[in-house]
């Protein structure tokens, strides 16, 4: 039920969607669970209260040490958490908005979208954070709470677009009913 405004969902009403105390919980809950054996997560949110609560549940918890990035921190603050997150002494960095482009830590292997996206290349951008290639990384665990592989397609099948052509085609993916996977 979020209004969308210029193609892009109204980013208020998705960070109050987003808010909602049981959604925070059980994607925090899956976040750490899931990513027990990952090293370096890197989160998306949906608006700077949004990400100030995901941190919280992260943290008082799951005792997970955490910090949020948004565009009202200073430079130097900002340098700071993502500097600790690069060196490893940081194991989750949740980022309103921030961290989509021009950001590189290759050895992010885990990657939560706790936002949706109508925007593909914004969509490839936060999943491409984690598709990076370091030394000991095998893979990156790309989790998606906003569902925007549903939306649109495994980053690896999407086309580009053609001008002049419709893309309005549904997302090659299924979801599981009983597990909700996507494959």
């Amino acid at each position: 039920e979020v209004g969308k405004r210029g193609g892009e969902f109204i980013e208020s009403e998705l960070a109050a969607a987003a808010s909602e105390p049981e959604l925070i919980r059980l994607s925090v809950q899956e976040v750490v669970q899931l990513g027990a054996e990952r090293k370096a997560w890197l989160v998306f949110a949906s608006g700077v209260r949004h990400a100030e609560l995901v941190a919280e549940e992260f943290k008082d918890w799951h005792g997970i040490d955490c910090e949020v990035v948004t565009g009202a921190d200073s430079m130097a603050d900002r340098s700071d958490k993502i500097e600790r997150f690069r060196r490893g002494d940081l194991r989750c960095l949740i980022n309103v908005n921030v961290l989509t482009t021009g950001f590189n830590v290759p050895h992010v292997d885990l990657v939560a979208m706790v936002r949706a996206t109508e925007s593909t290349g914004l969509y490839i951008q936060i999943v491409g954070r984690g598709t990076r290639i370091a030394p000991g990384k095998e893979n990156c665990l790309v989790l998606d709470y906003g569902d925007n592989v549903m939306r649109h397609g495994f980053i690896d099948k999407i086309k580009p677009k053609i001008k002049g052509r419709s893309q309005d085609s549904e997302a090659p993916v299924k979801k599981c009913p009983e597990c909700l996977t996507v494959n």
